[in-house]
């Protein structure tokens, strides 16, 4: 069978194509002879990402982007981003796909983070999504602070030029020329102070000398003395654990019991009972005890007057003068009544 011209024309041109269409993609990494899983991420932002895009795990490269597109028609938010990664590498539930730069020319790839589950994606599923914080975004947040502080730093710096100007006009300026003159006013008195402190210190020091010599010879007495002084903290320390080792509290006790009964005695005292009660509570014996011995004391004065009234016994013959006496006596006593 003979083929026409235009038949290997064609055949060729096919063959050509094919080839360059599979060399085209094994340029860009894709090698037809290896299988492939596909997977899906939905972003709110694609961030720069385009077909053939290159996906990585840990720097190493996995596969490519193979369509970006959006996820329904008409909402720009959500943009479905397919994946095509070696079959070998298996995805754990969890895993993310992030978006970032690859270089300082914002380059951008997939960078995956495996997930740690156990239980493994599988393909044509969505896995989860993120995007990493761009360079101006990072150097926004480190410019951000130092703008504050930088802001902070020229609102202080304002407030203190008003201050100053504040300051050096003609009222502060009188003000600042015044308190110049009374710090130089402070100045001259502290130094009158320190030259009066300078010959009183003069003019005593002999005296600060005694004072010091003093000083020393206690010092020297008492270090002479350290043995006699060690000996009598001692005896004082035996005194004072004498004291404690005493039995205080039986003594206590019976200061406590003496104290008692001597209340009770003063309460019945005060309440007219026995003897000592009576005789704070009721005159009439204290009264009755004055009159026997008012009586008492006429009685004895009676009896050595009148002796021969009360004693009979004559042992030398004279009971007839005492009888006489006695008689005489009564005779007065009865004139006189």
């Amino acid at each position: 069978m003979k083929i026409s011209k235009n038949a290997k024309v064609g055949i060729f041109a096919f063959l050509g194509i094919v080839v360059l269409f599979v060399g085209f993609n094994f340029m860009k990494g894709f090698n037809f002879m290896k299988p492939y899983s596909r997977y899906y991420i939905v972003y709110s932002n694609a961030g720069g990402v385009v077909k053939s895009t290159q996906v990585l795990i840990n720097g190493f490269k996995i596969g490519q982007v193979e369509d970006v597109r959006l996820l329904e028609t008409g909402n720009a938010n959500k943009i479905l981003v397919t994946i095509m990664i070696d079959g070998e590498i298996l995805m754990p539930k969890g895993t993310v796909g992030e978006i970032a730069s690859s270089d300082l020319l914002g380059t951008k790839i997939i960078n995956i983070k495996l997930g740690q589950s156990i239980e493994i994606v599988k393909p044509n599923d969505t896995l989860n999504a993120s995007m990493e914080e761009g360079l101006s975004e990072a150097i926004s947040n480190m410019v951000s602070p130092i703008k504050e502080k930088s802001e902070q730093v020229l609102a202080t710096l304002d407030k203190v030029l008003l201050s100053m100007n504040d300051v050096f006009d003609s009222t502060g300026t009188a003000k600042l020329s015044k308190g110049v003159d009374d710090l130089s006013t402070t100045l001259n008195h502290v130094k009158n102070i320190t030259g009066r402190l300078d010959n009183l210190t003069r003019g005593q020091e002999s005296k600060i000398q005694d004072m010091f010599s003093h000083t020393e010879s206690i010092m020297r007495n008492l270090r002479n003395n350290n043995e006699l002084l060690s000996h009598t903290i001692k005896n004082i320390k035996n005194i004072t654990d004498s004291i404690a080792a005493a039995d205080l509290t039986s003594l206590i006790n019976n200061l406590n019991k003496s104290l008692f009964e001597m209340g009770f005695m003063l309460e019945k005292i005060n309440r007219g009972e026995g003897t000592l009660g009576q005789l704070a509570n009721n005159d009439s014996l204290y009264k009755n005890l004055s009159g026997s011995s008012r009586e008492l004391k006429l009685l004895l004065a009676d009896m050595q007057k009148y002796p021969g009234r009360y004693f009979t016994v004559s042992v030398f013959g004279n009971s007839k003068r005492a009888s006489k006496t006695d008689k005489k006596r009564e005779t007065e006593l009865q004139g006189n009544k």
